[in-house]
């Protein structure tokens, strides 16, 4: 099968200097503060451009939430993002979570669990195509999950793809639990700016306490409420 387009033949030693200038590039990003979405956004786009691990996309369960959602994704447009929400145990990316166990489908046509939710099959590559998908893990809880397609290369097995995604599914862990109590808030923001989506959203990520939900956001528990209660009526109206 011919590689694919931009990825030459390469010897086992090309392709491990790629997946350490793919981590060196993550490790500066590694002790930002704030938001994980930079170290997470780059690491799917390095995946594709160095490796071919194409349309990666994170997956997070969000504390209160029944359902995982896509998070960040690379080469996916807003409605294949949107329709990426899986349930505990249902296709791939479910399994994984309820598994906590990584998941490797060498062929996405052969593989009756995996559900091609999010990117139809018909808009992938007619060659085969497999999937990777791997528990991401913080405080010895399964967040969420890296996924990744690859159209398969002759000088690269799977296995090795499978090798690089657990270092980089630890590392994605770790800047998430580096982030608790906050892992998906922007830092604080001037009121006006607090949407309704933004404040239910940090108030979830704390397990529905107003107290640190406010202290995430850099406010008193008064200000949160009132911000609150005026996005819901303002919402409903």
């Amino acid at each position: 099968m011919a590689n694919l387009p931009g990825f030459p033949p390469r010897s086992g030693a090309q392709w491990r200097a790629l997946e350490l200038q793919l981590l060196g590039q993550l490790m500066h990003l590694l002790g930002d503060t704030g938001t994980p979405d930079p170290l997470l956004r780059a690491m799917l786009q390095q995946m594709d451009a160095l490796l071919g691990l194409q349309r990666g996309r994170i997956v997070l369960v969000l504390p209160g939430d029944t359902h995982a959602r896509i998070h960040l994704a690379h080469g996916l447009t807003d409605d294949e993002i949107a329709r990426g929400v899986y349930a505990l145990g249902e296709g791939v990316t479910g399994l994984v979570l309820a598994s906590g166990q990584a998941v490797l489908v060498h062929d996405i046509d052969a593989e009756p669990r995996f559900l091609a939710r999010s990117v139809a099959r018909d808009n992938l590559p007619d060659e085969g195509q497999a999937f990777l998908a791997l528990p991401i893990q913080a405080e010895s809880r399964v967040v969420g999950v890296l996924s990744c397609h690859r159209s398969r290369l002759p000088d690269r097995t799977l296995d090795d793809d499978l090798a690089l995604l657990r270092v980089l599914a630890a590392l994605a862990g770790q800047r998430l639990r580096l982030s608790v109590p906050r892992p998906l808030v922007r830092a604080y923001l001037p009121a006006h700016s607090h949407s309704l989506q933004e404040l239910e959203s940090v108030l979830a990520l704390n397990g529905n306490r107003q107290a640190r939900a406010a202290s995430a956001l850099g406010l008193t528990v008064r200000q949160f409420g009132y911000r609150l209660r005026k996005a819901r009526a303002a919402d409903a109206g």
